[in-house]
């Protein structure tokens, strides 16, 4: 079972040295897409001699499209795809590792939803809500749809086309592999939350999102 971890990065030179440092514990097949940083999270992948694709900044959507095509071409069974700010506990690879190998689901998707304690209120009421309208519009129960922790198989990036660029992608993901059959299945992940600045912009990512929605009804 041969996977690739994809990593979507867009100035994230405080942390990603760390995350890639530990992922290389586990795995030689890690790729970093660069959206465009405009810090020192480029040369800082490349000083470690990690797998890295630059482009500019398109959006996190345009940055996990990069690397779902490169597994693709590269014949991977899986892609694993984590943040780079920190937020994702490497550990937990492990456990998308195992998930994978039983073959019980197309999509597995980390969920934070049971340890929320650490989780700012309006972020879990958010994730509640999303994750329960999402999940009737796909007709399939996802505890946490806003996780961007997740597994998914090469098999089911093949069958899909993916319209979006922005944080909206991790969204038509779901509800397109969901229409079309593939099985998703939830798994509980750690939640951690550190001072990493959230590159999400309300306003905009939430019309992006309603515009999806519209298009998917």
């Amino acid at each position: 079972m041969k996977y690739l971890i994809v990593i979507p990065a867009y100035n994230e030179e405080r942390y990603i040295s760390t995350l890639l440092a530990n992922l290389s514990t586990i795995t030689e097949d890690i790729l970093v897409i660069d959206d465009g940083s405009r810090d020192a999270t480029y040369q800082v992948v490349k000083d470690m001699d990690i797998p890295i694709i630059s482009q500019r900044h398109q959006g996190k959507g345009a940055a996990l499209k990069a690397g779902f095509k490169y597994a693709i071409e590269n014949r991977y069974e899986w892609v694993i795809t984590m943040d780079g700010d920190g937020q994702h506990d490497w550990q937990d690879v492990h456990q998308f590792v195992e998930a994978i190998s039983k073959e019980n689901g197309d999509l597995v998707i980390g969920s934070r939803m049971a340890d929320v304690a650490s989780m700012p209120i309006v972020r879990r009421i958010t994730n509640k809500f999303m994750s329960w309208f999402l999940s009737r519009l796909i007709g399939y129960p996802i505890a946490d749809t806003q996780c961007g922790f997740r597994a998914i198989s090469t098999m089911v990036l093949q069958s899909i086309s993916l319209s979006t660029s922005h944080y909206d992608t991790e969204s038509e993901l779901l509800i397109k592999a969901g229409k079309a059959g593939h099985s998703i299945i939830s798994m509980p992940i750690k939640t951690i939350y550190n001072s990493a600045p959230s590159h999400i912009n309300k306003f905009v990512d939430t019309f992006r999102f309603i515009k999806l929605v519209w298009k998917m009804l």
